[in-house]
């Protein structure tokens, strides 16, 4: 009877013991699959003052360091940071930089990929990885508007209220969230949004609009100094990130000038007709 008692005793701790170890491994399972639902990218190159807001704490970011959704990422002054998204699309923020990752969603069954950034404020250079999925949404947002891609490398400033999109690669749809129909800029063009969202025509781009932007974002370059270190500018007054490029005011439907009817009655300037036709 004891030893009849001794084996039910036994059993049954086995039993709890079982149960304990199922119930830790469901725990352990659920608990990595909502990492890894979560994880979304890696920092593979940093320097500088670099910080990450996550469900209202606030956490330095390192080479290594993983970014989950809904992570806002800042960098300080001077300060780079590029990042590796689970997709292998790379994403490189300039200094004074604010980046939300707000979605990431990789649907195998449905080949589908859906991504969504927002510049808060600053710069970044992105590289989408291309995509084989049926349904591809790749945008990058800010306040003023948003760029949309298919496997293209492209570079996002918004500063000063403006948006500036500059295609290095591929194709951009670029839009605001008003009423005016989008633009498409092509490689080797730049366009802007205003703080109404009201998107310019695109514009071929020059090596001397160019360069700065690329240095922004460069993990190399020291293109400018952290504000306490330049005579006059303290640590609060930031200078502009890059120089703001000017607008052309979008085309009108006004109709045409007497002066304008005479050029082209055959009157006026004759090579006026070649305005604006080169780097297209």
């Amino acid at each position: 009877m004891i030893r009849r008692h001794a084996l039910v005793a036994a059993g049954n701790a086995i039993g709890r013991l079982l149960v304990a170890t199922v119930l830790c491994a469901s725990i352990l399972l659920l608990t990595s699959e909502a990492f890894a639902a979560a994880f979304v990218a890696q920092a593979v190159k940093t320097r500088g003052d670099i910080r990450i807001t996550r469900d209202g704490g606030e956490m330095s970011c390192s080479q290594g360091t993983a970014v989950q959704l809904g992570d806002i990422i800042k960098t300080g002054p001077g300060a780079r940071l590029r990042l590796r998204f689970t997709d292998g699309s790379i994403i490189a923020l300039g200094e004074n930089t604010r980046l939300s990752v707000d979605l990431f969603a990789v649907d195998a069954a449905n080949k589908s990929r859906t991504v969504v950034l927002t510049v808060l404020e600053g710069i970044v250079n992105a590289a989408a990885a291309k995509s084989g999925e049926s349904k591809f949404d790749y945008q990058i947002k800010t306040a003023s508007g948003y760029s949309a891609v298919r496997g293209t490398k492209w570079i996002v400033a918004f500063q000063q209220a403006l948006m500036t999109v500059y295609v290095l690669n591929g194709i951009v749809e670029m839009g605001g969230f008003g009423n005016q129909p989008p633009v498409t800029i092509n490689q080797g063009q730049w366009g802007a949004i205003d703080a109404a969202g009201t998107p310019s025509p695109p514009q071929p781009t020059t090596q001397e609009q160019l360069q700065p932007v690329l240095d922004a974002t460069s993990d190399t370059a020291m293109n400018s100094a952290p504000p306490s270190s330049v005579p006059g500018v303290t640590p609060n007054t930031v200078p502009p990130l890059i120089p703001v490029p000017t607008l052309t005011p979008p085309p009108t439907n006004q109709p045409p000038t007497r002066a304008e009817k005479g050029d082209k009655s055959g009157g006026g300037n004759r090579g006026g007709r070649d305005h604006g036709m080169t780097g297209n």
